[in-house]
């Protein structure tokens, strides 16, 4: 098993969380310089100086997603402006941007945390890449194209978008690993054979590191099998990042048994949404995430609204940082459909169970009378055929598990849109 810092990504948990205590102290007295910040550790009765130990660490106040858009865009700043050599932001459903500065030392360590991520994943320096993330304000693209680039790979960055291209080159440069987005690898594979090309016999792509939008596990087996990895003896790694944390610093490693958290650049806390309380490990709840590296704008106890599951146990890799076993859901990707609480995420996991059906849906929601509803429409798989007693228990499966009456409506195969960034899964078309 390789490492970039071995040591690090070993380390004890507990020499880790003497670590992790020291740098929050320290990045606390760094935000207490905020004066926004500064009012909410006034407000909440804690200052810097008073934390001392992990119940301490609980006294601190959260950070929200509303507190960066309401403060755009240099209100939660805590360093120095001077300092600053990148600002990154993604767009929310506001319309006010969610923004993140970079110093010059905050991009290496982000650099740092990519890179151990994709050495964990199984990257070697003789790797050819593409790297299909968008290049821009997006943390994505420039967060995978400097991890790339530190580990040594060769790194063609071909940014979203352009498939016929994108194909082309992998077939010319004898490509190995793809990155981009789960649903554009899915596409990348639909185009590819009905343009002639079998990705398992005509490229040599071995391995997938794939984020920027949830990921089922069926969706994932669908990938590794449809463009070759498992053939060529490796698989798809999932990427978990956030703006907020400055980007993507999260993955599977070849073990693919939980995405890692590297402890020492992050703060891990999984609590009840209600009770702010601890959950039991291997109980589902909120991620809160604190920067504990970062120098310009560090977020402490920043409220992610991602319910997961985290383990704390050692890998079979031998790294000892936590990892997200299990998501249930994101709060940002949550619609609330007559007072039920629905995930897309929930409705891939069943979709794909079923060989019968393509990774191409979406879910409509409606109103009719006044009343909520909920349709999904699905392509088939080319050639297959789609009874009407399977629609009728898929719409059972779906009621069941979401609680919520879901009708089906399956499509013409091609008729469904298809995506070379994000997939747009939700059409709500209540007024």
């Amino acid at each position: 098993m390789a490492f970039v810092e071995q040591k690090w990504e070993t380390m004890p948990q507990e020499k880790l969380q003497e670590i992790q205590l020291e740098k929050f102290k320290k990045q606390a007295g760094l935000v207490y310089g905020n004066p926004f910040i500064k009012k909410r550790f006034d407000e909440a009765g804690i200052h810097p100086e008073e934390i001392t130990d992990w119940e301490d660490i609980k006294k601190v106040p959260f950070i929200f997603k509303d507190d960066l858009r309401e403060n755009y865009p240099t209100g939660l700043i805590s360093g120095n402006w001077d300092d600053v050599y990148r600002i990154h932001m993604t767009s929310g459903t506001t319309g006010v941007p969610t923004p993140m500065v970079y110093s010059k030392n905050d991009l290496n360590t982000w650099a740092t945390c990519m890179a151990r991520n994709f050495v964990a994943g199984g990257l070697r320096k003789d790797d050819i890449v593409q790297q299909s993330h968008g290049l821009g304000l997006f943390t994505g693209g420039l967060g995978f194209h400097y991890g790339l680039e530190l580990v040594g790979a060769k790194v063609i960055p071909t940014g979203a978008g352009g498939t016929e291209r994108q194909l082309r080159l992998m077939q010319e440069w004898g490509t190995t690993v793809f990155t981009g987005t789960p649903s554009y690898a899915a596409y990348m594979a639909e185009f590819a054979l009905d343009n002639g090309i079998d990705p398992v016999k005509d490229l040599k792509l071995r391995l997938g590191f794939h984020g920027g939008e949830p990921c089922s596990d069926e969706l994932r087996n669908r990938i590794n099998n449809r463009l070759g990895y498992s053939a060529h003896g490796g698989g798809m790694r999932r990427c978990y990042g956030l703006t907020e944390m400055g980007g993507p610093i999260a993955m599977d490693c070849e073990y693919e048994s939980g995405i890692h958290i590297w402890a020492d650049h992050y703060l891990v806390e999984v609590l009840d949404p209600e009770t702010h309380e601890n959950v039991k490990e291997g109980q589902p709840g909120e991620l809160v995430l604190s920067n504990l590296s970062f120098e310009v704008m560090p977020l402490l106890r920043y409220r992610t609204g991602d319910n997961v599951v985290v383990s704390f146990d050692t890998c079979e890799c031998g790294r000892t940082h936590p990892r997200i076993t299990r998501f249930v859901g994101r709060l940002d990707d949550m619609i609330l459909v007559s007072g039920t609480n629905v995930f897309p995420s929930q409705v891939e996991l069943i979709l794909l169970k079923h060989s019968e059906l393509s990774e191409n849906w979406q879910l409509v929601v409606g109103e009719n009378k006044g009343l909520h509803t909920l349709k999904v429409e699905i392509e088939p798989v080319a050639g297959a055929r789609v009874e009407k007693a399977f629609v009728t228990a898929l719409e059972k499966e779906l009621h069941k598990s979401l609680e919520k009456k879901c009708f089906v409506d399956i499509k013409a195969v091609g008729s469904l849109p298809r995506f070379e960034g994000k997939a747009v899964r939700v059409i709500d078309q209540r007024t």
